[in-house]
């Protein structure tokens, strides 16, 4: 009987089981880190750390358990899953993380980092960006690949199990109950991600000047993000189409470029919170 939770492709089904397993040591490391206070590191161990809390768990294993699955590592879905989010994230941290500290009033202070990469024209002043605590450190666009990894995996799974749930709908209803589980899985993760992340260990090095608009409004401003992600990151290999790897590079280029609009004309509206 096929899986109403797990995709029908047995290879993307093997990754969506593995990082669910990875869940519980993802939350576990970032505790760690906050708590031990590491997150205060020189450089090299920034990028080292975080860097850590993708490689191993979310490349290097699956790399070597599915080693003998028949299937090519370049077409397999783990390396797919994580082209996609390494694309992604590096579009979204170097670009529109700009909004976040524009908008939403994010803040990054590490002391002992000295090197930063994000955008040159869009965003604070560079003269004084760095004093503004409004630089990105390159461990972030390491760290974000396993975050948007857990975020978009469990989404997906909860979408499926949803679509499954209305298929005896109407087609008009299905589509309106899809388009209501995508944005409660939107929000939700964008909501989630700042009470969870933004915690008393890691706020001298990552803030919110206004943490409650910034968990009561900007988590919707940042769910627009997802409002795009998701549904399109649900369709990578769900089929018997399987995407070649310039499909999903480009599918991910879209989702960067889709989301930045989305949250741009939203800068229209939305006061900034810091």
């Amino acid at each position: 009987m096929a899986s109403k939770w797990f995709s029908p492709n047995p290879d993307k089904a093997w990754m969506e089981k593995w990082l669910l397993g990875f869940i519980p040591v993802f939350f576990a490391y970032n505790a760690l880190m906050q708590g031990m206070g590491w997150l205060d590191a020189n450089t090299f161990w920034h990028i080292t750390q975080n860097a850590l809390m993708w490689l191993p768990w979310c490349v290097v294993l699956p790399w070597w358990l599915r080693r003998n699955s028949g299937i090519a590592w370049r077409d397999s879905y783990w390396f797919k899953a994580n082209l996609f989010m390494f694309w992604w994230v590096f579009i979204a941290t170097y670009v529109h993380t700009e909004y976040f500290f524009g908008v939403l009033g994010l803040r990054y202070n590490f002391p002992d980092v000295t090197l930063y990469f994000d955008s040159a024209l869009i965003g604070p002043d560079e003269a004084g960006a760095l004093a503004a605590h409004q630089k990105v450190p390159p461990g972030m666009y390491l760290n974000s690949v396993a975050f948007f990894l857990v975020y978009h995996n469990s989404a997906v799974i909860f979408m499926r199990r949803v679509r499954h749930l209305t298929a005896g709908w109407g087609a008009l209803a299905r589509r309106l109950g899809w388009c209501a589980i995508v944005a409660f899985t939107a929000v939700f993760w964008a909501w989630a991600e700042t009470w969870l992340y933004i915690t008393d260990n890691a706020a001298g090095n990552v803030w919110y000047e206004n943490l409650d608009q910034m968990l009561l409004y900007g988590s919707l401003y940042y769910s627009l993000y997802f409002l795009v992600a998701f549904p399109i990151y649900y369709r990578l290999d769900e089929t018997e189409e399987r995407w070649p790897l310039s499909r999903v590079f480009l599918e991910a280029s879209a989702v960067g470029m889709l989301s930045m609009l989305l949250i741009d004309f939203a800068s229209h509206i939305m006061a900034p919170l810091a």
